[in-house]
This record gives structure tokens, C-alpha cells and sequence, in this order.
């Protein structure tokens, strides 16, 4: 890992970051960097797509057997009529494509 991806996630980590233009920023490096950075931090398993935090987390949910990801009850994103606003599954793919999500590991690590 460059010491660059190192200065990422310590500012991911610390909360600061609130979009790619406060990371570039605060760390002086331009889009291609961050971008690059992003890529090996999520190789790395210190980064992970929204998509795929809602994938693990609503299974882990399902495992559970609580049938629900949310404060709207148990029937919110349990396959019945009923559905919220705040449940995963009524959010458009676009609102969320681009977000990445800190891991346990990273958290762990550099916090």
C-alpha cells in the first residue's frame, strides 16, 4: 500500500470525508489519484461499495431472521406489499452507486 492510500483511508476512517472533493483537497492529489486509491484500498478490503454493504448486511439480517433492515417494522424489504421510504430496496441504484463504505478492517486498523 503508497502512502497516499494510507492518508485515505486515515481520512476516511477519522469521518472527515464527506465527498471526493474534500479528500482531494485536504490530500493535495487530483481525481486520478483518488480514484486509483480508491481501487486498491478496495482490493484490499479497506473499502467496499454501498451495494455490496447493503448485499452482506441484509443477508446477515435475513439470517437472523428478522426480516427487516430498518425502523419501519419487519415487513419493510420482507418481499410483502408494505414497504418504506427508508428500506434499501426503494432506494434508486443512482443515489448510491458511488458511495463507498469503510470496513470493519480498515476501522480497525487505522483508527
Amino acid at each position: 500500500m503508497r502512502d497516499i492510500d494510507i492518508k485515505v483511508i486515515k481520512f476516511l476512517v477519522s469521518g472527515k470525508a464527506y465527498s471526493d472533493t474534500a479528500i482531494m483537497k485536504n490530500l493535495g492529489i487530483d481525481y486520478e489519484e483518488l480514484k486509483k486509491s480508491y481501487e486498491l484500498l478496495t482490493e484490499e478490503g479497506y473499502l467496499e461499495s454501498y451495494e455490496n454493504y447493503l448485499a452482506r448486511t441484509q443477508n446477515s439480517f435475513k439470517e437472523k431472521e428478522s426480516g427487516y433492515s430498518s425502523s419501519c417494522g419487519k415487513n419493510c424489504c420482507g418481499g410483502e406489499e408494505h414497504s418504506c421510504s427508508s428500506c434499501s430496496n426503494s432506494i434508486p441504484e443512482e443515489d448510491y452507486k458511488n458511495i463507498k463504505v469503510v470496513t470493519e478492517k480498515a476501522v480497525i486498523e487505522f483508527e
